[in-house]
């Protein structure tokens, strides 16, 4: 698959029954320009049963924020086209507000002050232990969640991100885990055209196999449990360009 500025790398979810529940299916987003690091860094995140992305540039890390939301973002300070704490403030000024966790070499105690100042949740001091990346990592994402935007609407359709439950019109509607992250990208960008290539990367994982109409046929299934479930929006299709969800006029059936 294609990724975003053609440098988004993608790690799958593995085995999600860890005792992790919920932040198992979290995302994360690694973004540094050492190669071998972010590998690093990527498997054990995928081992504990997280989604990884990954990107170099910070650029690349803020379109990438832009149409995806992140349960954390693991920020090193020395990135090629700017300042890692450029990127924070800028993540911050955008009201983009996952947790961050900072890498860096630079452990002078006014480098964090600055660093948390601009934004950042969290400190790690290379070269750092892997025990130590596991538990900053799962105490970030069980903090009381400061994000906002948890609970995304169109019409009487409401995604709540803390439970990964779907409601409609009061009621919950039970949804397979792709046919969730589906609805939320979509109610996300509720006023805007999803581009089929950003459905396959919000889904699917780097290396997962996707067949030509794998998208057509979570598109389906999704809008006919929303038309099943009396949801008052629906699924356009826009051909050759991508899928919006929209909210039915009064007395549409």
């Amino acid at each position: 698959m294609m990724n975003v500025a053609g440098r988004l790398s993608n790690g799958t979810m593995a085995d999600e029954s860890n005792g992790l529940s919920g932040m198992a299916q979290a995302r994360i987003l690694v973004v540094d320009d050492d190669r071998d690091l972010t590998g690093l860094v990527r498997r054990e995140l995928v081992a504990l049963g997280f989604t990884v992305d990954a990107v170099e540039f910070a650029d690349d890390a803020l379109l990438a924020a832009r149409d995806t939301a992140y349960a954390l973002m693991i920020v090193d300070l020395g990135l090629p086209d700017r300042d890692g704490l450029e990127l924070v403030r800028d993540l911050r000024g955008r009201l983009i507000e996952a947790p961050i966790l900072v890498l860096t070499a630079r452990n002078r105690v006014e480098d964090r002050v600055s660093g948390l100042a601009c934004g950042a949740d969290d400190y790690l001091v290379k070269p750092f232990a892997v025990p130590e990346l596991r538990a900053r990592v799962t105490a970030l994402l069980r903090r009381p969640s400061r994000m906002k935007g948890n609970h995304l609407s169109v019409a009487n359709i409401v995604v709540d991100r803390d439970s990964l439950e779907a409601i409609v019109d009061g009621d919950s509607l039970p949804l397979p885990l792709k046919q969730f992250q589906l609805l939320e990208l979509l109610v996300r960008r509720k006023n805007h055209v999803t581009p089929k290539r950003m459905i396959e990367e919000a889904l699917y994982g780097y290396n997962d196999e996707v067949s030509t109409n794998s998208i057509e046929a979570q598109i389906y299934k999704l809008r006919q449990a929303l038309r099943t479930a009396g949801a008052a929006a629906t699924i356009e299709t826009r051909r050759g360009i991508g899928y919006r969800l929209v909210e039915l006029k009064p007395g549409t059936a």
